[in-house]
């Protein structure tokens, strides 16, 4: 796998999400086994997550190195984010945490991949 082959997996999933209305390329790059990636999603009521990762694939296995999953209301209103930014050493799963309802509600999170925001996405609305 080469990382063009992730990019067009991660659009066939998106294509094919029934939560999705549509969605935009913002940033796109692959170059062999690196690339990054930021799509602006519009959800069936018509909230609007951004979704980046940069990414590497090693033995043909994706390794995510950043991610940054951001979901609001239409009219702007924050309502989640999944990242792994180094900004919150006090979380035990630093550096991944989520931010909830409030840019400074951080919570605990586990490593989380972008289908599993699409299903989290899918069961929310």
């Amino acid at each position: 796998m080469i990382a063009e082959d992730y990019l067009a997996l991660i659009k066939s999933l998106i294509a094919l999400c029934p939560a999705v209305k549509s969605f935009s390329i913002l940033r796109e790059d692959a170059q062999g086994n690196k690339g990054l990636w930021r799509y602006r999603l519009t959800l069936q009521d018509d909230s609007l997550i951004e979704m980046f990762e940069f990414f590497e694939i090693q033995s043909d296995k994706v390794e995510v190195i950043k991610y940054s999953f951001h979901w609001q209301s239409n009219d702007g209103k924050f309502i989640k984010r999944w990242d792994n930014a180094a900004h919150h050493p006090e979380i035990e799963t630093y550096p991944h945490h989520l931010h909830e309802g409030a840019e400074d509600f951080v919570l605990p999170y586990q490593p989380v991949k972008f289908e599993e925001i699409l299903q989290i996405i899918t069961l929310n609305l």
